[in-house]
């Protein structure tokens, strides 16, 4: 308890200023996209989830690491940083997630309209309503997305987005819709015919249901801005034929009442803080204050070793990770344009995928083998991508000096095109994407190596490595949503093309 005090004046206001800051950069962030959203093409889920969960990591691992590390844990001896870390991320994404959807609700206006003709197109409200709508019901159509979520794609998700246009004196123009959204979960381990079953009963349903809806009954309307919902009701104008304007709008029924719109979100902005921060205070009388690491940090002087910059450095082409470096950067890069591009941070569905190179028989053997590579840099949402840069670092780091930059890369695409290859054998209408087969083939190139001299002294060290990855990927690829087929693929030419390779590989090989 003695050096509270300086631990509190060491840490606490670095936790402050990149709580509040951090917060504050977003909101700005957002009413600029606000007020220039046809400029800033932004999904609205990226401000109300991914950058809180994101985000708070960076002026963390820059600003509030470094202070952390005169922190350590008494009886363990180990360091306490990641820890509080976690309280102030936990923090951060709350406050953000909550300033978020207050700026939402709070930032709109409310224009009350006799008939939607009345809106003003130059200066367009976030919220109406209308005293009678008429919608002109010839025109009606409906989109239907499927999505998998979940850790291990368990869930298969249904979501119907409906559309009528509403009735306008000129009919040269549709440009207001209605739109209305049904949703069901189901589980996505049971059989395709199952599958089917279900979703024809929840179709059946939801049109039963839209069709008796009450377009009346909404206490006002939100004109939705750039989010999924909206791209799922542009798809199902699209389908209407006699629709020729390039920017139509959404206009989406809210109920409950307009003032009550914001609840308490905006105390919860500083009580989520005051929570975390609480918590934060509490927990600072734990740990052991490091009086040397205090005295370096006064002195300006950094650690020797740093694991956060030595795995940021690891994306930087250089040396034994030179190939691999390359790898990681296309695959981030490629995902980050499909993103911002629209496409979904978690879920992309089959179509989505499709448009962006994925691998599909019929698509593939119509002349299009392009895909067979194309598809090895996609990939289906963050936790995907995530998995796969660990399992990628996890085998380059002992594949990659063996064979040298060129091998390396020789082996990585035979392997990822020979998994491409057994996907679209094996399955007649699943849609691949992943590196994970030309992944797998490195793991089989490090169980081919087993069988020579490359690593006596160390086999068994190395089968306990690599060996549980394996098994339990494929083991979860059995329980279905996963394309096993290019791990096996992937695994199986990974072992022989290393095999080979090998015997040309030499003592300098970088």
């Amino acid at each position: 308890m003695k050096n509270y005090s300086t631990k509190f004046r060491h840490i606490v206001p670095t936790f402050f200023i990149v709580a509040f800051g951090t917060t504050l950069v977003v909101l700005v962030f957002r009413w600029v996209f606000t007020i220039n959203s046809e400029i800033l093409i932004i999904k609205e889920d990226v401000f109300h989830i991914w950058l809180p969960i994101i985000l708070p990591w960076i002026p963390i691992s820059i600003w509030l690491r470094p202070k952390l590390r005169i922190l350590k844990f008494k009886k363990e001896g180990s360091d306490a940083s990641m820890f509080f870390q976690f309280i102030a991320w936990i923090t951060m994404a709350a406050m953000m997630i909550v300033s978020n959807a207050y700026l939402k609700t709070a930032s709109g206006n409310l224009e009350t309209l006799d008939a939607i003709d009345q809106l003003n197109q130059k200066d367009i409200p976030r919220y109406v309503s209308i005293q009678e709508v008429e919608l002109d019901r010839q025109y009606g159509s409906a989109h239907t997305e499927f999505r998998a979520s979940g850790k291990r794609n368990q869930y298969l998700n249904f979501d119907s987005y409906f559309v009528y246009p509403f009735s306008k004196k000129s009919k040269n123009n549709i440009q207001y819709w209605y739109g209305v959204k049904f949703h069901e979960q189901i589980s996505n381990k049971i059989e395709p015919e199952e599958k089917e079953e279900k979703y024809q009963v929840f179709l059946k349903q939801a049109v039963k249901d839209f069709e008796s809806y009450d377009f009346n009954k909404a206490s006002y309307l939100e004109i939705l801005p750039h989010s999924d919902d909206r791209q799922g009701f542009l798809k199902a104008i699209e389908l209407v034929s006699e629709y020729t304007n390039t920017k139509p709008m959404i206009l989406e029924p809210k109920e409950g009442s307009y003032e009550a719109r914001n609840g308490r979100k905006f105390e919860w902005i500083f009580g989520s803080f005051g929570i975390g921060f609480s918590l934060f205070l509490f927990t600072l009388i734990f740990p052991q204050y490091v009086k040397e690491e205090h005295e370096r940090q006064l002195k300006g002087i950094k650690p020797k070793s740093d694991d956060l910059v030595d795995m940021l450095k690891y994306l930087i082409p250089k040396k034994e990770h030179f190939a691999t470096s390359i790898i990681l950067d296309i695959n981030i890069i490629v995902f980050l344009v499909m993103i911002f591009s629209g496409i979904h941070i978690v879920s992309p569905n089959g179509l989505e995928m499709l448009e962006w190179g994925a691998n599909r028989r019929s698509e593939t053997t119509s002349g299009e083998w392009w895909r067979l590579i194309s598809s090895m840099f996609l990939h289906g949402g963050v936790m995907h991508l995530l998995l796969n840069i660990y399992g990628l670092v996890m085998a380059a780091i002992f594949v990659e000096p063996i064979f040298g930059r060129a091998k390396y890369f020789l082996l990585y695409f035979t392997s990822g095109i020979c998994g491409s290859l057994s996907s679209i054998y094996w399955y007649e209408n699943t849609t691949s994407v992943g590196a994970s087969g030309a992944i797998f083939g490195l793991y089989g190139a490090i169980l081919g190596l087993l069988l020579t001299k490359e690593f006596d002294g160390g086999k068994k060290i190395m089968l306990l490595l690599i060996g549980p990855y394996v098994a339990i990927n494929l083991l979860f690829g059995l329980t279905g949503g996963i394309d096993n087929a290019a791990h096996i693929g992937g695994l199986i030419s990974g072992a022989f093309v290393g095999l080979i390779l090998y015997q040309f590989v030499d003592e300098n090989a970088s």
